[in-house]
């Protein structure tokens, strides 16, 4: 069994290497995996700073769509 890269969401290369468009799920995952990248990068020292949850939402979900059609 081949295996790939843990820092690239499973749905990323199964779609791109099937050449299919992603479902809801996987685009979901896919969004979760990358705000749990872009969390995970918060300064400790940025506790006053608020994160406006939906648009941080939307980058997310643009960045795990194009991220599973293969677009840069």
């Amino acid at each position: 069994m081949r295996r790939g890269p843990t820092t690239i969401a499973p749905e990323v290369i199964d779609c791109i290497e099937h050449g299919r468009s992603p479902s809801f799920d996987e685009m979901m995952r896919v969004a979760d995996h990358i705000r749990g990248d872009v969390r995970g990068g918060t300064s400790a020292f940025s506790w006053g700073v608020a994160i406006d949850d939906r648009s941080h939402l939307l980058l997310c979900l643009k960045a795990a769509h194009a991220a599973l059609i293969g677009d840069v």
